[in-house]
């Protein structure tokens, strides 16, 4: 049996979208982001209230085998929120690790 080792990392994103007049719009965008979370394989969930109109919480978890893997992997996931029509008002970055044998 292996050791293995796994490093786990999560974004908690408060967005804001001042310019948006509806839910309508405000959905269409985090559509478009989450979208793109995924197609890059990340986990993502929207995590807060869903009938604010110009605010959204996210959740972005990412797995990697090793700690600069996940960095980067996290750091990906953070240029994708700032480059949206969203404002980052509030961005909760935090990762952890879990290492044991491996039953294969």
């Amino acid at each position: 049996m292996d050791d293995i080792r796994v490093t786990t990392g999560m974004l908690v994103l408060d967005l804001r979208l001042p310019h948006a007049t509806s839910l309508k719009e405000r959905r269409q965008e985090l559509r478009s982001l989450m979208d793109r979370l995924r197609r890059l394989e990340f986990a993502a969930a929207q995590v807060g209230p869903a009938d604010l109109q110009q605010r959204a919480f996210v959740a972005v978890a990412a797995v990697a085998g090793a700690p600069a893997q996940l960095e980067e992997r996290l750091d990906q996931a953070e240029a994708l929120a700032f480059g949206t029509a969203f404002e980052v008002a509030v961005l909760r970055r935090e990762t952890g690790a879990w290492s044991g044998r491996s039953a294969w």
